[in-house]
């Protein structure tokens, strides 16, 4: 007899941290592109965040894929 499947219970998981963090950052720097002239430090703070924030994620998807292959 096989084992029974485990049943959902309607919650969903928790959003994970490093995602949180990514968003922010994106939209941080978004607004502050929106908000700030086009010249000065905080034009180049905008646009860190949002390349860090992508950066970031495109790090982590090389590293899921590493280790999903590696198994």
């Amino acid at each position: 007899m096989p084992p029974k499947a485990a049943r959902p219970t309607g919650r969903r998981p928790p959003i994970p941290r490093h995602f949180l963090f990514r968003a922010a950052a994106v939209i941080t720097g978004l607004a502050l592109l929106l908000v700030v002239d086009v010249r000065g430090a905080a034009f180049y703070a905008a646009w860190s965040l949002i390349v860090l924030a992508l950066a970031s994620e495109a790090a982590a998807t090389l590293v899921y894929w590493h280790r999903s292959r590696r198994c």
